[in-house]
């Protein structure tokens, strides 16, 4: 019993520091109609108590029957004047060759991209936005966009 109640311990205590490292963990949903290539999805970052040289992940939810094999994304860092920082193109897989979706889940499946970098500056606000670069005009099947900022 002791053993169980030290690894619980360590568990949540692991969990917390995982969670403070977390500045922000945000997801927007898409319409039902589908995400047009124009519709820029925007995260408005908090004001930075400090200078924050951390990673950036854009999580995807999509239905089990995406449609698409994998999805071309703009992922812009802006300052708070609106003016892009940094800008990154994400080219991310779906799917397998057989086209069986690589995300986690049953009917909606997540998908994180890899780290990117992200920086901002002490006392400075600043936005994440996201749109599509795919050739479809609109994309169907992704119910939600996110984004995680870690320290």
């Amino acid at each position: 019993m002791m053993h169980r109640n030290l690894w619980l311990a360590l568990s949540l205590s692991l969990a917390a520091c995982n969670y403070n490292e977390t500045l922000l963990h945000s997801y927007k949903s898409l319409p039902s109609e589908g995400w047009y290539r124009r519709d820029t999805i925007c995260f408005d970052l908090p004001k930075a108590e400090e200078n924050i040289n951390g990673t950036l992940i854009i999580g995807l939810r999509t239905t089990s029957h995406i449609g698409i094999k994998d999805v071309v994304l703009a992922v812009e860092q802006c300052n708070e004047t609106g003016i892009i920082s940094r800008c990154d193109t994400i080219h991310y897989p779906l799917t397998d060759a057989e086209g069986k979706g690589l995300g986690e889940g049953v009917n909606i499946l997540q998908y994180e991209t890899k780290p990117l970098s992200f920086h901002l500056q002490k006392n400075k606000q600043g936005c994440v936005r996201i749109h599509h670069l795919m050739t479809q005009e609109t994309l169907t099947g992704i119910t939600e966009i996110g984004i995680k900022v870690k320290k």
